[in-house]
């Protein structure tokens, strides 16, 4: 008997991730009914043979196993052969790409369940975008589809191989928000057929070490998605870096400001986190995994280090603007063009006859011409109403799927949207302006404040080594006092300070209840001292 134990991996307890709640073709959003194997021993025919199948469960109930310990398959034959197991897995593999060839799939790094290593947790699977439906310049389109074709061709790989270098690539997309850079990211990867592994370098389980991890357990074939790495702490940290010594110098880490408009913050790295050295040597360290795409996307092409986009870890740079007349034409033949299958009959429509269902078809066939046609001519007048370079391709689409089944309404919907949206846009802008204003205020304060408060403190330092010279204190010792001496002898001084100030209410009572008239006062000074000096009185 041949046995063959089969590591069920997650398959058992996220076995309903793998439908990401898609609609099949009718709109239906229910689910069907799975039907899976009970627990315990089970035979069943494939190919003529007699297979047995075991699913155990671990009787262990401990929350530290992981998923893959939970469960266990077991498929074994009569026999010595184990070829026919291997048929079977190997279809079974099969079945399960052919559901997914025409969907990219998308994994999210997470943590490991119970503080376990970190790992890649598929967490969507959606219908591959066409790479058409992405608006962008079409000679920049097919540039970045060129080139990527170029890097994954395997003789490219051998080519890399032979002069040592490594085999990598990497492209940035940069521009403002909504103008296309992850739809590219998606594009690319469905067009391609490669999975997308994406990673938040602003999320709490972004350490070094984690990371590392993560991209060790990369495949060779897939893309890598950095969305808005400006956001994660690691900008222009090594211009600000002057120290020689490498072993003294510490690399601070520049910190975008917690409110925008205050002055960005430097402090050292702190243990755990991820540093800009880290980040470089896991994308192309010596032991960073090769045979993959990086995508880094970011709004601010201005605050990245130029370390991180040297030419070797970044490729391809490929800017998003926004929307010319071109790109508003396209978007709204993305948006009303027909396309295959929508308004097609249902299900429960009677078969036809031949006869009858070409002539259906090639009725169908016209008027989608006839209606592209149509939708030609208002999209360039849709263009020429569309000003210029002012709004982004996702600004112009959400206009666009307010009528999206009255192409006439969204042209007529252009001036009175344009002159709202630019109120809009002014008002936000004045009051992100008067924020900024008061927080820079703020700053400008707070600065104040502890200028003063250094001045004060170094007022006193001065004074203090004075008033020991004075007294023939050694002035060398001075220059060697350490700063917490310093701040003792400060707060030392403040609290005399505070005595003192507290005292001259009560001595001032006390010498007046003392006064008397002078020859009172030399009667009896004579008998008796009463420890205190009595005023002059003026002759």
């Amino acid at each position: 008997m041949v046995n063959t134990n089969i590591n069920s991996r997650s398959w058992f307890l996220f076995r309903w991730d793998d439908d990401d709640n898609e609609e099949e073709d009718s709109g239906s959003t229910k689910k069907p009914l799975q039907y899976t194997p009970s627990v315990g021993s089970h035979f069943f025919w494939y190919k003529g043979h007699v297979l047995l199948f075991e699913r155990h469960e671990n009787r262990e109930r401990s929350g530290f196993l992981t998923s893959s310990e939970r469960e266990e398959l077991s498929i074994s034959c009569f026999g010595r052969n184990p070829r026919i197991i291997k048929e079977l897995l190997v279809d079974a593999r099969e079945q399960y790409l052919k559901k997914d060839e025409k969907k990219t799939i998308i994994y999210r790094g997470s943590l490991g369940q119970n503080g376990g290593d970190p790992t890649w947790q598929r967490c969507m699977s959606r219908a591959s975008r066409p790479i058409s439906t992405v608006i962008l310049n079409e000679k920049v389109k097919q540039d970045v589809i060129a080139d990527v074709t170029d890097y994954l061709d395997p003789n490219t790989r051998r080519w890399y191989s032979n002069r040592g270098i490594p085999y990598r690539r990497g492209y940035l997309l940069y521009g403002p928000p909504g103008t296309g850079k992850s739809s590219l990211s998606l594009a690319l990867a469905g067009f391609f057929r490669m999975r997308i592994y994406m990673v938040s370098l602003s999320s709490t389980m972004a350490s070094e070490e984690n990371l590392a991890t993560l991209f060790a357990e990369l495949p060779r074939r897939c893309v890598v998605l950095l969305e808005d790495i400006d956001t994660a702490g690691l900008t222009h940290t090594r211009e600000d870096t002057k120290g020689e010594n490498t072993e003294e110098a510490v690399v601070p880490v520049t910190t975008a400001p917690a409110k925008p408009g205050l002055p960005p913050t430097t402090a050292p790295a702190l243990p755990g986190r991820l540093s800009l050295s880290g980040l470089l040597n896991i994308l192309d360290g010596v032991a960073s995994q090769e045979g993959r795409v990086l995508i880094m996307t970011t709004n601010h092409l201005e605050k990245l280090d130029k370390a991180l986009i040297r030419p070797g870890r970044v490729d391809m740079i490929v800017e998003f603007g926004r929307a010319d007349a071109d790109m508003s034409a396209s978007i709204f033949r993305a948006i009303y063009a027909p396309y295959e299958g929508e308004g097609a009959p249902g299900k429960d429509v009677e078969i036809l006859e031949p006869e009858e269902a070409q002539k259906q078809a090639a009725l169908a066939e016209k008027t989608r011409q006839e209606t592209m046609e149509r939708v030609n001519v208002l999209a360039d007048k849709f263009a020429t109403k569309m000003p210029e370079l002012e709004f982004s391709p996702a600004e112009i689409q959400g206009l666009l799927l307010k009528h999206k089944r009255n192409p006439e309404a969204a042209i007529d919907a252009v001036d009175e949207w344009v002159v709202e949206t630019r109120k809009e846009k002014k008002q936000k802008e004045i009051e992100d302006a008067e924020k900024r204003r008061k927080e820079e205020q703020e700053a400008r304060k707070a600065e104040a404040k502890k200028k003063r408060k250094e001045e004060r403190a170094k007022a006193k330092k001065a004074k203090a080594k004075a008033k020991r010279k004075s007294n023939g204190e050694s002035s060398g010792s001075d220059s060697s006092d350490s700063d917490t001496e310093s701040e003792t002898e400060n707060r030392t001084n403040d609290k005399k300070d505070t005595e003192k100030s507290e005292d001259k209410p009560k001595e001032a009572e006390e010498e007046k209840k003392l006064e008397v008239p002078d020859e009172e006062a030399s009667k009896s000074k004579g008998t008796s001292d009463s420890g205190y000096d009595t005023p002059n009185t003026a002759s």
